[in-house]
């Protein structure tokens, strides 16, 4: 049967993407927006159209299979990978002892197969749970859309809302037509910047120092990961107290995903950790459930999965990790699935199939059965609250000798993303950068440019207090005078190469310090 003829219950699903939680239905495998919605409103992002692409999309996974010995790979039944599972799963745990394994969650799955997931950590008896996923994920008791529409002033805080969450952006525009007051607190010029009240435009890093004190009780923040990304997560959380706070979501259940505790517990490993243990020995073996540790450090992953003894990948399409896995399971998408998610405004949200999943199972059935073949079922419990309690990671400033303050440009967010590869419509918007920069750029303010003799593709060598690295420039009024911006794309590359890369402590999580660089031609 075509996926077409299978697709014919106009049921509501969700835009498989950023985390508003868009609900739309999806007929004749194309995806429309519903009015009567009450985050739609009949409206939906390049990515939200292209949720019907997903369904059909050739790079679905459509059947589980296994690695052979001598590194062949071969179709296998899903009963069997799963006893094949448990069974490498319980030699590793009596060999080596339960922290050697590590799981991966997703904010693509839903509320209760994260939940199924933390259970299943439970049963292996490894603290090791997190999601590359929860990357930049801030503790934030979030407000409601209706509060932002009727907001009297509105700061944004380092958010490129036209790229990231555009139904936030139609919401700002709303406001500012009603006559609310717009604060615009980033270095890049970007849509949002010529709209607003007021654009305040902070060196990278320097955001929170530049943030303007309350206007009132009826002001509204717009915060994301951005923030918490160039190292000021928990500076952020203490800077915010009192102030009605936003925060904007990365992924569609991001929020679900880390209150049912996909995060790491106390003495457990965070996904970059689990990585880095590889390295000696500590970590053996890692499950992968709808996330991709190769999307923004591939040269890591690369050379821990090639160290891990067993991997196994459980996903709705084609990932990087599979290359490396001993064990692939298909998934199945969001629009194939009934449960439930929660948006950023912490509104939980119902899923209903639109489609069934290619194999008839779920990752909610996978890990039912995982868990059945185990014979372990102990109780998960609660997870605590997430907090943040640590110092964060103090940004460069430009000095006479370095002049140039280098950071992480997360409006190319989706650019290596696994659903976005799986829709062409998505895949073509976000593939634009590489057609003239397939090896990445470096965006350069024009005047700096003119002033360096620098011409679009000229090559542009940054060299910090620790190291440098040569990008084509790419000339563009959205880096500020004195900024470079490199692309998400590039986060491990440039921020090794300049010692950039660092671990914040009170996050678990990777960040990109900015990092003062003088340029060289």
């Amino acid at each position: 049967m075509q996926m077409e003829e299978q697709v014919t219950q106009l049921a509501v699903t969700a835009c498989p993407f950023c985390g508003v939680g868009c609900g739309l239905v999806v007929e004749g495998g194309n995806a429309f927006p519903l009015r009567s919605h009450p985050i739609t409103q009949g409206s939906l992002s390049l990515r939200g159209w292209s949720t019907g692409e997903l369904l059909r999309s050739p790079l679905r996974v459509k059947s589980a299979f296994a690695r052979s010995p001598n590194g062949t790979k071969h179709p296998i039944e899903i009963s069997e990978a799963l006893k094949l599972i448990v069974e490498r799963l319980k030699e590793l745990r009596e060999h080596y002892g339960s922290e050697v394994i590590g799981i991966l969650g997703s904010a693509r799955l839903t509320n209760e197969e994260n939940r199924l997931i933390r259970q299943l950590a439970v049963a292996l008896g490894t603290p090791n749970l997190d999601s590359f996923q929860r990357l930049g994920y801030l503790p934030f008791n979030s407000v409601g859309l209706e509060s932002l529409e009727g907001a009297s002033s509105i700061t944004v805080l380092a958010v490129d809302l036209a790229h990231r969450h555009p139904q936030i952006f139609r919401r700002v525009s709303k406001a500012l037509k009603q006559g609310a007051t717009v604060r615009f607190v980033d270095s890049r010029k970007v849509q949002l910047a010529s709209m607003a009240t007021e654009h305040i435009r902070p060196t990278p890093g320097q955001e929170l120092n530049a943030l303007p004190p309350t206007n009132g009780d009826g002001e509204v923040v717009l915060i994301s990961s951005e923030i918490a990304l160039h190292g000021q997560g928990a500076k952020a959380v203490e800077a915010l107290q009192g102030r009605q706070v936003m925060f904007l979501t990365d992924y569609v259940n991001q929020r679900g995903m880390v209150d049912a505790g996909i995060r790491p517990f106390p003495e457990g490993a965070s996904a970059y950790e689990m990585l880095q243990r590889t390295f000696t020995g500590d970590l053996k073996a890692l499950l992968v459930f709808a996330d991709d540790p190769f999307e923004f450090f591939p040269e890591l992953a690369k050379e821990a999965f090639s160290r891990l003894e067993f991997v196994v990948v459980v996903d709705s399409v084609k990932t990087e990790a599979m290359k490396y896995a001993h064990v692939v399971l298909p998934g199945a998408l969001l629009a194939e699935k009934e449960g439930t998610f929660t948006n950023c405004e912490g509104q939980v949200l119902n899923l209903e199939p639109v489609a069934p999943p290619l194999t008839g199972l779920t990752e909610k059935q996978i890990l039912e059965q995982l868990l059945a073949l185990l014979g372990e079922t102990p109780e998960a419990g609660e997870a605590s609250p997430f907090s943040v309690n640590s110092t964060p990671i103090e940004p460069e400033s430009p000095t006479d000798e370095r002049p140039f303050v280098v950071a992480l440009d997360s409006g190319t967010f989706w650019n290596n993303h696994a659903l976005a590869k799986a829709s062409v419509t998505v895949w073509r918007e976000m593939r634009r950068p590489f057609v003239d920069f397939p090896n990445g750029y470096v965006t350069v303010n024009p005047e700096d440019a003119r002033e360096l003799g620098i011409r679009m593709f000229t090559p542009v060598k940054m060299e910090s207090a620790e190291g440098e690295i040569t990008l084509p420039a790419n000339i563009d009024e959205r880096a500020a005078r004195g900024t470079l911006l490199v692309p998400m794309f590039l986060w491990e590359k440039v921020g090794k190469a300049l010692g950039a890369l660092q671990f914040d402590t009170s996050l678990k999580i990777p960040v990109f310090r900015p990092t003062a660089v003088k340029v060289v031609l």
